[in-house]
């Protein structure tokens, strides 16, 4: 647990290191002749933030990306975000669950029956809430880690499931494959694009950004802070690398859409799919600490758009290195 403990604060404190220190992937040997004008960017946009880490820029290196940041992070137990919005997951993959007045909406089911039985219907009921209410799921994409329990959920609680057209083709060959460890679910809702997903008091605004898979699904929740309805920009496809060049330019593509909705949907925070990018583990831990102090997972627009910016420079950064080093999408 303490070489656990170390490494999350080696990776932390290599993010919040100045502009000027030098880190960056220019580092790696095999960088060292790219130019990387979209990393100084992301990395200037970043640290315009009053904070002690930049979670986003993870996306930026390839080196130290995301997936190896999961492995440090710590369990954090489910958790109470908002007056209405929960915590479900585990220190790598995360679901959550939006309580309405007419039964729950869960985001993403995690890798299978064993995680939904520990994680998410453990977590439910340590939280006090009940299972049985989940009449709405929302899966963010098509990857297992988000999608593989979901036929358990279905056949245990039979809620709604919308999945985007594309990424059910996607999680379907992947269940066909022959080493596959997960079963697909049985086709349901279509998400679309600008669609509102409605139950009781409550309506999630889905919007597709494709990139990470062919169509992941972001989306804008409503959530109840000590009383005040405040909006959270859910992330389904944060990460940007290894992608075809058409990937890639659908990934910006989307950035700019999201940054032009911040206008009008202004979210005052951002949550993922995946721990090491929005922190939840520290939030979390935050918020039970000091109950009664500012919510943790709102911190304005400006700074939620920040992320967003932030990822659209990692993705052209992602992009470059990957055309100069040859890489076999391109």
């Amino acid at each position: 647990m303490k070489s656990r403990s170390l490494r999350a604060l080696v990776l932390a404190a290599a993010f919040a290191l100045p502009a000027a220190s030098g880190f960056s992937q220019s580092a790696a040997p095999e960088l060292s002749n790219i130019p990387q004008p979209h990393l100084a960017r992301a990395r200037a946009e970043a640290f315009k933030e009053n904070t002690w880490k930049f979670t986003d820029l993870i996306t930026c290196y390839p080196t130290l990306d995301g997936i190896a940041a999961q492995q440090v992070l710590k369990d954090p137990g489910p958790g109470k975000a908002a007056d209405n919005f929960y915590f479900l997951g585990n220190g790598t993959v995360s679901a959550w669950a939006v309580d309405t007045s007419d039964g729950i909406i869960l985001i993403d089911t995690m890798n299978n029956q064993a995680e939904v039985d520990e994680y998410i219907l453990g977590g439910m009921r340590k939280l006090g809430l009940d299972p049985a209410r989940i009449k709405i799921m929302l899966i963010s994409h098509g990857h297992r880690d988000h999608i593989g329990g979901a036929k358990y959920l279905q056949e245990k609680y039979h809620p709604k499931m919308y999945v985007t057209a594309l990424d059910y083709d996607l999680e379907e060959k992947a269940a066909a494959a022959p080493n596959a460890t997960f079963a697909a679910p049985r086709r349901d809702q279509v998400a679309t694009d600008g669609q509102l997903i409605t139950l009781g008091d409550t309506s999630i605004k889905l919007y597709i950004t494709g990139g990470h898979t062919p169509a992941s699904l972001s989306m804008i929740i409503p959530v109840k802070d000590k009383g005040r309805v405040r909006n959270l920009l859910y992330l389904g496809g944060i990460t940007s690398l290894h992608l075809s060049p058409e990937n890639h330019a659908i990934y910006d593509k989307w950035t700019d859409r999201l940054l032009a909705a911040g206008a009008v949907d202004k979210p005052e925070g951002v949550i993922g799919n995946h721990g090491s990018y929005d922190d939840v583990s520290y939030k979390l831990d935050k918020l039970r600490a000091k109950p009664d102090a500012p919510n943790p997972f709102f911190n304005g627009t400006e700074n939620a758009m920040r992320f967003v910016r932030v990822l659209k420079e990692c993705n052209l950064n992602n992009r470059d290195i990957e055309k100069a080093l040859g890489h076999p999408q391109w």
